[in-house]
């Protein structure tokens, strides 16, 4: 018996080591690690959603400009069902007065979502209740069988070669992150979309999956009581993304809830030549614009603090001092010229 005691404690001891060295050394570090990072109830906002909410929005530059926090949970090419999960996780942490839920992928075939856009998520989050639910959740909508949901239940399972691939950036993390924020540098033209290409007039029906969960989160949104605003990043929109875009902004709107759409906005601009990163990234230098546009927009119409001069948001001070350091180091330009 006392074997058998000694077997089920190495076997649960070895178990959770496994999870602690996939967590650390075999996960590429994601805006949501620093949003767990970050102590509790010390996020004004919670920015959720795809690649453009970690790429658009510098978190530090806003806060040095107007002195709010901004949370990130993003993660690529993040599919709309995974919003729900994320603003449940969120909640255990936080208790932000603002949710801003990215819609760029409102359209996106849910049945065609790659299984790594869904591992993002779930690799991302914390072992807890909410993370089997976004596994059940996200999952029914893919082919993924039932009993092969085991494998994102215990992800290591699938990932146990990957040792072979560490790098030092795994072991120290990607200090490309700048308080959920990722710095790009490219500069790539892209064929510019003009506001009137944003015709109201353009629907397309979204696929009945795709109302379901967006109908789904509305509902969980209400009953949570949370105050939300959507956004419609400012990029290159295609496959009918806009169509889709204006379907799922009549839903939202008739439920009572804004959307912020930065492509048929008359005072933002950004130059297409040197303002993206690809076609749905803005680099550095258009993020910028952005930042400062939106952080001026959210502290106008929302009621959020200024924490500049409390000593317990000392760090995002010193991840601001970062960027900047690191704006000059790689691109080699003034950093007193960017904010021009």
């Amino acid at each position: 018996m006392k074997k058998i005691i000694k077997s089920i404690i190495f076997l649960i001891i070895f178990c959770i080591l496994c999870i602690i060295v996939f967590k650390v050394l075999w996960l590429d570090q994601t805006s949501i690690g620093c949003f767990y990072g970050e102590p509790q109830n010390t996020l004004d906002i919670i920015n959720i959603g795809g690649s453009n909410s970690y790429a658009h929005f510098n978190t530090t530059l806003a806060y040095n400009l107007y002195g709010f926090t901004t949370g990130v949970l993003a993660t690529d090419s993040q599919p709309l069902s995974a919003v729900k999960y994320l603003l449940e996780e969120s909640k255990k942490y936080q208790n932000p007065k603002l949710y801003i839920i990215d819609l760029a992928k409102v359209g996106d075939n849910l049945g065609n979502i790659q299984d790594g856009q869904e591992r993002k998520v779930i690799d991302s989050l914390k072992n807890s209740k909410n993370r089997i639910d976004a596994i059940q959740g996200m999952l029914k909508y893919t082919d993924v069988k039932k009993e092969d949901y085991i494998n994102y239940y215990f992800s290591f399972l699938l990932y146990h070669n990957k040792w072979k691939n560490i790098g030092s950036i795994n072991i120290i993390g990607n200090r490309t992150l700048y308080k959920g924020y990722l710095f790009y540098k490219l500069t790539v033209g892209i064929e510019p979309q003009e506001t009137y290409e944003w015709d109201s007039n353009k629907r397309i029906e979204l696929k009945q999956e795709n109302k379901e969960v967006l109908e789904d989160l509305i509902d969980y949104i209400k009953s949570n009581q949370l105050n939300v605003l959507f956004v419609v990043p400012k990029r290159s929109y295609i496959n009918n993304g806009m169509e889709y875009i204006n379907t799922a902004t009549d839903i939202i709107q008739a439920n009572g809830y804004e959307v912020f759409n930065f492509n048929t906005l008359d005072d933002f601009e950004v130059d297409f030549d040197k303002d993206f990163y690809n076609y749905a990234h803005l680099n550095v230098w258009g993020a910028t614009k952005y930042t400062r546009y939106f952080s001026k927009y959210l502290k106008e119409h929302y009621n959020l603090p200024d924490h500049r001069n409390d000593t317990q948001y000392d760090s995002w001070n010193s991840e601001y001092k970062r960027f900047k350091a690191d704006y000059t180091k790689i691109t080699g330009k003034d950093f007193n010229n960017l904010l021009q």
